[in-house]
């Protein structure tokens, strides 16, 4: 018996995260989109030397983080969209 309520309950908290995560990543999405109107304005808005250098110094999955930090209203795809578009 507790087995079933286990599982229920497994599947409600699972349900509720995955619609508060849907939730979040609409609200970052929207913000971002406010706040710089297109991946173009964000580019000029982004601190190209901090970034390229921890690229430098530690690899791109650190500059990514670094982006993701320091920027966090981009989604993971347009950081390493960045990353992977500034020059070497």
């Amino acid at each position: 018996m507790l087995d079933g309520i286990t599982g229920t309950v497994a599947i409600g908290v699972t349900a509720a995260l995955a619609v508060a995560g849907e939730r979040a990543s609409k609200r970052r999405e929207k913000a971002f989109w406010e706040r710089y109107g297109s991946f173009e304005g964000f580019r000029g808005q982004a601190d190209e030397e901090r970034i390229q250098r921890v690229r430098r110094e530690q690899g791109d999955v650190a500059a990514i983080k670094e982006v993701r930090q320091a920027y966090p209203y981009i989604s993971l795809l347009f950081a390493k969209r960045y990353v992977e578009e500034l020059p070497a």
